[in-house]
């Protein structure tokens, strides 16, 4: 009986190490003809809040009294609410030379309300109503090579960002305890920020593979900080005499996501973006980033 349990743990064991020292190869698989819809959520899961401080920016918009300066907040929060509460679908098809397309496409949930919108003020109107236009059809148009790596490096930095935080794998096979970045830069600062200080950590890990119903499925996690802080020097113009404002910036992105080996695409993702800022940009936000197979989501 001894001997049995012996050989069994041995087994056991093995089994484990096996496992662990196992490489897989994470590459997008779709057909030739195959559309993969996902789902796409980016949506605020608290109180999130972001103010800028314009200084005289503001005043020389408009008028220099304090109901002038409240106006015109009043309108970049309209501006901001109309890129707000969109429903997201990102498809993915093959493009037959080794490349997989993305496309972002997004509608509004609801219009603008006439009752939020000043009707006195038909020119703010007219603006924003464009403004909600332009947030419907083709958001994020990019791609990816199906070994996993970014192949459209010709798209804007925020752009390259949600397909390396979405779509880009490691370009080549790991095991468990592995890591690798992403191709991704969530800050950017022009000539006006002087830091003193910063940090960044920039890895994905795989932590797990897994046998489910026969599927090989790979556990992968997101671990991505950027922090500066500095001084932000403020341009002498617009009425404004400059100056410098101390200012910090930190995004962070969290996640855990599961990804087919064999039928090589997402089976979950979920990851959570914070960003804290002082300065010339007060902000305490918190966004869920989300994607479900359109296919899983409709049984």
């Amino acid at each position: 009986m001894k001997q049995k349990l012996t050989i069994l743990f041995a087994v056991i064991t093995l089994t484990a190490f096996g496992q662990k020292n196992q490489t897989v190869d994470l590459k997008w698989k779709i057909g030739s003809n195959e559309k993969l819809n996902y789902l796409t959520a980016m949506s605020d899961i608290d109180t999130s809040s972001i103010e800028m401080d314009f200084g005289g920016l503001f005043k020389a918009l408009s008028d220099s009294t304090d109901n002038g300066l409240k106006e015109s907040k009043s309108f970049f929060k309209k501006f901001n609410d109309a890129f707000k509460n969109q429903d997201y679908v990102t498809t993915l098809s093959n493009k037959d030379n080794g490349v997989i397309d993305i496309v972002m496409t997004t509608r509004p949930k609801e219009p603008i309300k006439e009752t939020d919108i000043d009707t006195t003020d038909s020119k703010e109107k007219e603006v924003l109503k464009m403004m909600q236009s332009m947030t419907q059809g083709v958001m994020l148009r990019g791609s990816v090579y199906e070994t996993g790596g970014i192949h459209s490096f010709w798209v804007k930095s925020a752009q390259k960002n949600l397909i390396a935080l979405f779509f880009e794998l490691p370009t080549k096979p790991v095991k468990v305890g592995d890591k690798w970045s992403l191709d991704i830069n969530l800050i950017t600062n022009d000539q006006n920020f002087d830091c003193d200080s910063s940090y960044k950590i920039n890895e994905v890990m795989l932590i797990d593979i897994k046998t489910i119903d026969g599927e090989k499925i790979a556990v992968l996690k997101y671990n991505i900080v950027e922090y500066v802080k500095g001084n932000f020097n403020t341009p002498a113009f617009f009425g404004s005499d400059g100056g410098q404002k101390e200012t910090m910036m930190k995004f962070t992105h969290q996640g855990i996501a599961e990804f087919s080996v064999d039928k090589g695409r997402w089976v979950n993702y979920d990851g959570i973006m914070s960003l804290e800022a002082t300065g010339v940009m007060t902000a305490n936000k918190k966004t869920k980033f989300t994607l479900i197979d359109e296919k899983n989501a409709s049984r």
